[in-house]
């Protein structure tokens, strides 16, 4: 199929959005309306019918496993090699690709620098607390929340104490300073850097922001309800040569405000970049109207939020049932009756899903389910590099690519069991 095929097959919406090619454009795409279709659709159209080059399209996405798809979305579309030589990623995938290349300008650091993770991360931290002789049961868990909180501000040290509110502040200034010094001389970044130092290098070096601005001609960014005060200002900076930025997203979506997500990034676009159109898919494609109709209501109650309506052309749907629990136990062993019932009528285990908030909730459902012999899988358990033969595995590696990374070192100077104490 031709990349006009595929635009052909989107609904108005769809189509509109995904040919306004020149300028920012907003789109706000409610749950199933086919944000991905469009912007997959918009690439090709842009590669195959404007003749664009491939390694000039920037696309952001906030998981690995979205990009992933996206990449073998538009390899169907556009053939391997046209996707392989454009940049699809996560954006914390984005800035390392940026800063291997240009990390040596910022004193202290070079391209072999190791990424921590959140458990090398809290090793570290907790290596500090000990060192600093500080005592406390949540002084490592506030230090976690605090650096990070503090870097997702782009405040250092210096400015903590006036600009995060916490109590004993003068306590998690001196534990983030030595974090900081520790990275820096173990050439090594945490999440957050990437992103920070990142920005640093776009906003103080004019040549690495124009290579970048420059080559970057079609911006694309999804989930961009999603985006933090760091994130929105690299996305500036990388279109400010082009001004061809195309971000999609819901506000209606936006749960990460704990982590530092802006909504005003989304809801103020068509302010701070003159000129934006704004597109509005509101087609479901995925849910029955009763469920429409019912999230349609409830959020209609946000109103600080952009005014939209789902509908959809599918049936109505089964009834929405809503059950209370007094406990934890009560509700497991509701749904575990609900199950049971349904599977006695002729439906299949396979055919049922639980969700939850956090992996603690779990308990409950599988003590119910070992009870009543209801089969069970529990995904989001241990991931595969955060496995201790992984992490071990990869420490060997990192050192010889960075032999600075003193973390690393730490990990693996008795494994497997030398006789070497701490």
């Amino acid at each position: 199929m031709s990349a006009t095929d595929y635009i052909n097959k989107l609904n108005e919406e769809q189509k509109a959005a995904a040919l306004a090619t020149e300028g920012p454009v907003l789109v706000l795409a409610g749950a199933g309306s086919g944000k991905t279709r469009v912007l997959t659709s918009r690439i090709a159209h842009l590669v195959e019918d404007l003749g664009v080059k491939p390694r000039n399209i920037l696309a952001i996405t906030f998981t690995n496993k979205a990009a992933n798809e996206m990449k073998g979305r538009l390899s169907e579309m556009i053939g391997e090699e046209a996707a392989q030589n454009m940049w699809v990623s996560t954006i914390h995938s984005m800035c390392v690709r940026i800063l291997r290349s240009t990390v040596d300008r910022i004193p202290g650091y070079n391209k072999n620098f190791t990424i921590y993770s959140e458990v090398d991360k809290e090793r570290v931290l907790k290596r500090i607390i000990t060192d600093l002789k500080i005592e406390g049961d949540s002084i490592l868990k506030n230090a976690k929340t605090y650096i990070s909180e503090a870097k997702n501000k782009d405040v250092g040290p210096s400015r903590m104490e006036a600009e995060i509110g916490m109590k004993d502040a003068k306590l998690y200034v001196k534990i983030y300073e030595a974090y900081e010094q520790l990275l820096l001389s173990s050439n090594a970044m945490d999440f957050d850097d990437l992103i920070v130092k990142t920005l640093h290098i776009l906003e103080d070096d004019e040549d690495v922001k124009s290579y970048y601005a420059e080559k970057f001609m079609y911006i694309h960014i999804d989930e961009f309800q999603d985006t933090n005060f760091i994130q929105y200002r690299i996305a500036k900076l990388l279109s400010s040569v082009h001004g061809n930025i195309f971000v999609v997203g819901d506000d209606d979506q936006s749960i990460y405000g704990w982590r530092g997500a802006e909504i005003k990034n989304i809801l103020g676009f068509d302010k701070d970049f003159a000129g934006a159109k704004v597109f509005k898919l509101q087609q479901n494609y995925r849910s029955t109207k009763k469920i429409l109709d019912l999230a349609n209501t409830i959020i209609a109650n946000n109103t600080v939020r952009s005014q939209k309506v789902l509908w959809t052309e599918n049936d109505d749907g089964a009834k929405i049932e809503f059950y209370q629990a007094e406990s934890e136990a009560e509700e497991a062993e509701y749904a575990c009756a609900q199950i049971k019932n349904l599977v006695a009528r002729g439906a299949s285990y396979k055919d049922f899903a639980v969700l939850m908030r956090i992996n603690a909730l779990s308990r409950s459902y599988e003590q119910e389910f070992l009870k009543y012999n209801v089969p069970y899988k529990v995904f989001g358990g241990f991931k595969f590099f955060e496995r201790k033969e992984i992490k071990d595995l990869t420490a060997y590696l990192r050192i010889l690519t960075n032999p600075l990374d003193d973390e690393a070192v730490l990990r693996i100077i008795n494994t497997p069991k030398r006789g070497i104490g701490e």
